[in-house]
């Protein structure tokens, strides 16, 4: 390919950038997207412009290119048909494949189009398929691209597609009917047209449309306004039908012409299309930059967090800068704080007059004693001579002292507490110095008065100067004496910041060497994508194309030529992709491939659920023997009893099994196959279900026995008054609720979504004149009677509960199954029952049906679901998608299994157990009944769902128990052996124990008694906060949905009169659902609020145990039961709210058209929006109240039983220990009971003697 195909000047010099960008990109070492530029570069070279097909898989893409092809080239079916990118173009006739890892082949005619459509299907060894064809459908220089469809469950679909459409010039978005409002449509049709692509929207499949549910104008419009709403700017929305090229809003002839223009003006495209993929191409290098540099700038992030440091390089530095400064500082701390004191010191020294007029006088009064001549009196002169001169030398001594302590001494004691408290000396030094002071006495002044000196007045001024420095050295000796201590400390405390600080700035370097490095590889970022935009901005008359460069870039491929007798390789290599899905087939086609045939499956599932209970009787027997062992010891009896305790809920376990699913899943169906009879009665309406359930039988209810619990009359009538509500009317007496029941019998319902309540008001007014004597009443009767009870729609409606008492396979395993009335149930008590079970099941089965899988109601149940399948310890979900006999084909089973696992990973249920299967199948199965037909299965497919059912119930949640029991078993052990060790001690050594025992008690107690919930119940209003604000924002998030659910162009239309009751009817729907949901968040919040108080139990357990351990190590506790939180009931919001607060919203309706055709939908939903802040503010703000009251009130409860379950084993361990220590305990007899519970725990003590 070394000339250029087209010669237009742009895109010539467009292919100019190209090539630079391709010569940037492999110097960048990023050869994937420098591939994709080469990609780009031979495109533009033929001049050859690609139209993209993408979308959802099933959604036609493939056959609608199969159409505008004229022939079924590309395979086409309900499932994942294009595993990899294949593009069609016209020309000579050949087939070329290019893998993965091996050389490309080229396939000339004649070939096989089955091989062709396999190839297509294979995404594991090929890579791209382009199929050139003499065909006059497309032109010459044009190629068609069949993408993998986008919300493929397999990675790599998706990948393949978002990696071609760089080459995408022009853009055809392809959707089912039924999956519009999707919102990954909106999401990648939004990404492509933000990426500069020109995108085209299909809708396929029209055919599906029913206008006497919507008028397809209003279709139309809500399509188009719905991407309109996400941004999403398409070049125009087609509406087909492949199916039905007759049908009256099918626009294929349209579509066709637009491609027609398209090719026409292909050049045009060619450029556009080339500056958005080169921009692509660019953000896609500078994410791979990212990537690349993300492993080594988390590094660097998480060595410079460790720090402590910021990523700032200028921070780093001004923290070195510090640190130094820091350490200079106290490297020179010893010698700066002592030349700063001298210098203080010698201020006052300096400033210190220490001889005035009057001790000046003194003075001269003591150097004229001291002359020679001096003489007092005549007798005895000499004694009073020498009297008198020590008379004058005390009082020029006490001057002296007197104006020493005035001038200095208090001015230095000063000066040296203000260097002590500066340098944070110790108290010791402190106190030395309030008390300081400088010896000295008479004998220094005696000692400066010089032989023969006069008493001149120079004399003098010598002698008192000599005096005042020899006075001043004397304090300043003292107090640098005293300063070097304060010296000796800071050089210490130096001496350790120092350290400290070398540590630090060994840490502050690296941060600085650190924030380098990152900024360096931003900066190299940034720098790449300045280049990038230069190099796209650049005006196109700058550049020059390289021709030279070009040929080398567009070199053909070489291929290895074959023809298709010579295949098997490609063929060969799709089984991988074929059979990687061999499980999900096996469990819902039947197990016979794998060589398990029915009776083979039961047999693995009761071998599975028999072996779960030989581990728990096992377990149960070791704990029997293990407490007869205890018993010997009159120390450690007192294990024995909960040990026994354990050992009988093992024998004795019980499993809640709850059903959920929509009414018509049929779940009944699924418990009637999984009990092996038809036992459970389908219910008739959504509202009039009971809960039904089937029990193990026990001495009161024998086999075959059933219990009837009728409503009583509060509950019937809250019933009626809520489906009264909904259907726009109240009663305040029977007679009134009657009359309303009976009238709306006869008129029907005005809503849709009243149907299900006015047939249950039809009900209750037909069988109230037969049940009203008898609400309330529990009824025991034999099964025979039970149809008279279900039968009737007039009398089950009154039905609370039925209780089925069955001896089955499935009771003797101790499953109570509990039958929850539908996920589509209305009822607000239902919905709480439904919750109960949700948090309280052992394990949650979910049927959904084959042919409306996941519907609205299994929609709302998976929302609450997800919000609270975190808070299982373990994965107790189990999903079943019933009558999959009703499938047509293999294909089209598994298209609809993988729909359903799409569905659940939406709601964050990730890697479900899902089985496909019929009930009515394995109930004649297992009955030996006539199965009918069986569609594609080759079984019921039940028993893989048993076998794993059964191994969820018999493994993973009995082990639970059995490792609880293990626990205690442990922890009898540890005290034996800790007992064992004691009693073993000398006489000596005994009595120094039980000496320290009651002061270690006292102390464990203490610790104990010291548990402070303030810190949990503060937490618990944080935690309670911070659900509720997320709350609000899901709760508004879904509103939209909400508000087109309730105002639906079915219920508001032009031609039913006036539209102020219709008004009122969809804002009652809508605040009755918005209502629903704050109730559910409610309810999900309890959960989310009891995990997190069970989280913060769990950690004052630990930090209890660990504290009371500090005391004695050999301690052994067990956490207690987990304490049984009970949730508030939540009543559905928003029911008594004033709807005039809507008037404003409601008045904005004029007629159906403009609402939904323009912008009065939007405008009516954000004022409702804004009319429901208020009231939803109210209603979180009180049930945070009565959550935090609620909780804390429990918290308090349970951190108290922590305390006393924790005070009971420490009294228990200490008395037993006491016990040991103060009599003649037998230290064989207790090392005998540890070693054989050592052995039972073990495995190998069982015998033990």
């Amino acid at each position: 390919m070394g000339h250029i195909a087209i010669e237009r000047p742009s895109l010539r010099l467009w292919l100019s950038k190209m090539i630079d960008m391709h010569e940037q990109l492999q110097s960048a070492d990023d050869q994937e997207h420098a591939d994709k530029v080469k990609q780009l570069i031979e495109k533009a070279a033929s001049g050859e412009l690609v139209v993209a097909f993408c979308g959802h898989f099933s959604a036609g893409k493939s056959s609608l290119i199969n159409a505008l092809l004229g022939e079924p080239l590309l395979p086409s079916s309900p499932i994942p048909t294009s595993a990899n990118l294949v593009k069609v173009k016209a020309g000579p006739d050949y087939v070329r494949v290019f893998f993965h890892h091996d050389e490309p082949v080229e396939y000339e005619p004649p070939y096989d189009p089955d091989l062709i459509r396999a190839q297509c299907r294979d995404g594991e060894t090929i890579e791209w398929i382009e199929i050139s064809r003499t065909t006059d459908a497309i032109p010459p220089g044009v190629a068609i691209l069949d993408t993998p469809g986008i919300d493929s469950t397999d990675d790599a679909h998706r990948l393949a597609t978002e990696s071609a459409l760089h080459l995408a010039d022009v853009v055809f978005y392809v959707m089912d009917y039924n999956h519009v409002q999707a919102e990954l449509n909106f999401q990648f049709t939004k990404q492509l047209t933000d990426e500069g692509k020109t995108v085209y929207l299909i809708i396929n499949q029209i055919d599906k449309h029913r206008d006497d549910e919507l008028p397809f104008a209003e279709f139309r419009t809500s399509a188009a306004e719905a991407f309109r709403r996400w941004g999403v700017e398409a070049a125009r929305l087609f509406f087909l039908s492949l199916k039905d090229p007759s049908h009256p809003h099918n626009e294929w002839h349209e579509l066709v012409a637009c491609l027609r223009r398209l090719f026409a003006d292909k050049e045009e495209w060619l450029v556009r299309g080339a500056e958005s993929a080169l921009k692509r191409i660019a953000d896609g290098h500078l994410e791979h930059l990212r990537a690349r540099h993300e492993p080594l700038e988390q590094k660097i992030e998480a060595r410079l967090e460790a720090l402590g440091g910021a990523d700032d390089e200028a921070a780093a530095i001004a923290e070195l800068d510090r640190l130094e400064a820091e350490l200079a500082d106290w490297q020179t701390a010893p010698s700066r704080a002592e030349e700063a004191f001298r210098s203080e010191l010698e201020r006052v020294l300096q400033n210190a007059y220490v001889m005035p007029f009057e001790t000046r006088e003194r003075a001269e009064a003591y150097l004229q004693a001291m002359q020679p001549n001096f003489k007092v009196g005549l007798l005895f002169a000499k004694t009073k001579t020498e009297q008198e001169r020590k008379r004058r030398l005390e009082a020029f001594y006490e001057s002296v002292k007197a104006q020493a302590a005035a001038q200095i001494e208090w001015h230095v004691r000063q000066l040296l507490v203000q260097f002590g408290k500066e340098w944070h000396a110790d108290d010791a030094w402190l106190s030395e110095c309030q008390q300081w002071t400088a010896e000295w006495d008479e004998t220094m002044l005696a000692g400066l008065v010089k032989q023969g000196a006069e008493s001149s007045g120079a004399a003098l001024l010598n002698y008192t100067d000599e005096v005042a420095a020899a006075l001043k050295k004397c304090y300043r000796d003292s107090a640098l004496a005293l300063f070097a201590e304060l010296k000796e400390q800071i050089a210490k405390r130096a001496a350790a910041q120092t350290e400290t600080l070398n540590g630090q700035l060994s840490a502050a370097r690296e941060k600085v060497e650190l924030a380098a490095r990152l900024a360096r590889l931003r900066a190299e970022r940034d720098e790449r994508r300045r280049a990038f935009e230069q190099l796209i901005a650049a005006p196109c008359e700058s550049a020059s194309l390289d021709e030279n460069r070009l040929a080398a870039l567009t070199a053909p491929p070489v291929f290895r030529k074959a023809r298709h007798a010579e295949a098997a390789k490609p063929q060969a290599a799709s089984k991988p992709a074929e059979t990687s899905r061999l499980s999900v087939k096996e469990q819902a086609l039947g197990q016979e491939a794998a060589g398990l045939g029915v009776s083979e499956r039961a047999d693995e599932a009761r071998a599975l659920s028999s072996g779960g209970k030989q581990r728990s009787e096992e377990a149960a027997e070791r704990l029997e023997a293990a407490a007869a062992w205890l018993e010997r010891s009159e120390m450690l009896g007192r294990f024995a009893g909960p040990l026994r305790d354990k050992a009988r809920r093992l024998r004795e376990r019980s499993f809640t099994v709850a059903l959920f699913g929509a009414f018509s899943a049929g779940k009944s169906s699924l418990a009637n196959a999984l009990l092996g009879a038809p036992l459970l009665p389908s219910s008739p309406n959504p509202t009039t279900a009971a809960i039904s359930k089937i029990a193990p039988p026990d001495h009161k209810h024998p086999h075959g026995t059933a219990v009837v619990k009728v409503k009583s009359e509060p509950q019937i009538w809250a019933d009626v008054q809520s489906s009264l509500r909904q259907c726009g009317h109240e009663a305040n007496t029977w007679d009134e609720a009657l009359r309303l029941c009976a009238r709306l019998a006869e008129s029907g319902a005005e809503h849709p979504a009243q149907k299900p309540h006015v047939a249950f008001l039809a009900a209750a007014a037909a069988g109230y004149e037969r049940m009203n004597d008898r609400f309330g009443a529990v009824v025991s009767i034999g099964w025979e009677e039970l149809e008279t009870y279900v039968a009737d729609e007039a009398v089950s409606c009154f039905l609370d509960e039925v209780v089925l008492y069955a001896d089955c396979p499935l009771t003797r395993q101790g499953v109570t199954l509990v039958d929850t009335p539908g996920v589509d149930s209305l009822n607000a008590r239902h919905t709480g029952v439904a919750f109960h079970y949700m948090k309280h099941a052992d394990a949650l089965l979910f049927v959904t049906y084959y042919n409306h899988a996941f519907s609205k109601a299994d929609r709302e149940f998976l929302l609450q679901l997800g919000r609270v399948k975190d808070t299982f310890a373990l994965d107790k979900m189990f999903f079943v998608i019933n009558a999959a006999d009703l499938a047509q084909s293999k294909e089209e089973l598994e298209a609809v299994i993988s729909y359903m696992n799409g569905e659940l990973g939406r709601f964050g249920i990730r890697f479900p157990r899902l089985y496909a299967l019929s009930s009515r199948l394995a109930l004649a199965e297992k009955t030996g009944a006539e199965p009918g037909p069986r569609g594609v299965l080759a079984d019921s497919g039940l028993s893989a769902f048993e076998t794993d059912f059964f191994r969820f119930l018999t493994e993973e949640l009995a082990e639970v128990a059995v490792e609880s029991a293990y626990a205690e078993l442990e922890r009898a052990r540890r005290t034996a052996e800790e007992f064992a060790r004691a009693a073993g001690q000398s006489e000596t050594e005994k009595a120094e124990k039980r000496q320290a025992l009651e002061a270690v008690k006292t102390k464990m107690h203490a610790v104990l008694a010291g548990i402070d919930d303030a810190y949990g119940r503060q937490a618990l209003r944080q935690e309670v906060d911070e659900l509720l604000y997320y709350v609000k924002q899901r709760v508004f998030f879904r509103l939209n949905d909400v508000f087109k659910e309730a105002f639906n162009p079915a219920v508001l239309r032009d031609d039913q009169g006036p539209a102020r009751r219709a008004l009122e009817r969809c804002l009652d729907e809508l605040l009755a659902s918005v209502g629903f949901d704050l109730a559910q968040e409610l309810r999900a919040t309890s959960l989310r609020v009891e995990s997190f108080l069970h989280k913060q139990l769990a950690e004052q357990f630990s930090r209890l145990f660990h504290e009371l351990r500090r005391f004695d190590d050999a301690l052994a506790l067990t956490p207690p039961e987990p304490f049984a939180f009970s949730a508030p009931e939540f009543a559905n919001a928003l029911g008594d709210v004033d709807r005039v607060r809507f008037t404003k919203a409601l008045s904005l309706y004029k007629n159906a058209k403009s609402f939904f055709e323009r912008d009065e939908k939007r405008r009516m939903k954000e004022e409702i929006e804004a009319a429901l802040v208020e009231p939803i503010d109210a209603y979180l703000a009180e049930q945070k109240e009565r959550l935090v009251a609620t909780y804390a009130e429990q918290y308090k409860a349970a951190v108290a039983a922590l305390s006393a379950a924790l005070a009971e084993q420490v009294d228990s361990y200490m008395e037993g220990l006491l016990a040991v220590l103060s009599a003649t305990a037998d230290h064989e007899a207790l090392a005998r009971i540890e070693a054989a519970l050592r052995g039972l725990l073990s495995g190998r003590g069982g015998e033990a003697r």
